[in-house]
């Protein structure tokens, strides 16, 4: 199996979706929960958001590598 595929498989996953989300709520409450001096807390929990999406956008984008790459030839 490939990486294509694996990314497929992987995004599909039930419980990766939902611990993916699960990790992604955990960080929104806590900046939701914090007092307004917690600014570094706030902070690293958006570090954290980030970092998820980014994880999510490479497997996302490796899902998408062999589309990609068909529609890339097909424009010149």
């Amino acid at each position: 199996m490939d990486k294509t595929q694996l990314a497929i498989n992987l995004l599909r996953d039930d419980f990766f979706k939902d611990q993916m989300q699960y990790l992604v709520e955990l960080e929104l409450n806590t900046i939701q929960n914090s007092q307004p001096e917690e600014l570094d807390k706030r902070e690293f929990a958006y570090s954290r958001l980030n970092a998820i999406k980014y994880v999510l956008g490479h497997f996302e984008s490796l899902a998408k590598s062999k589309e990609i790459e068909a529609k890339k030839w097909k424009i010149l």
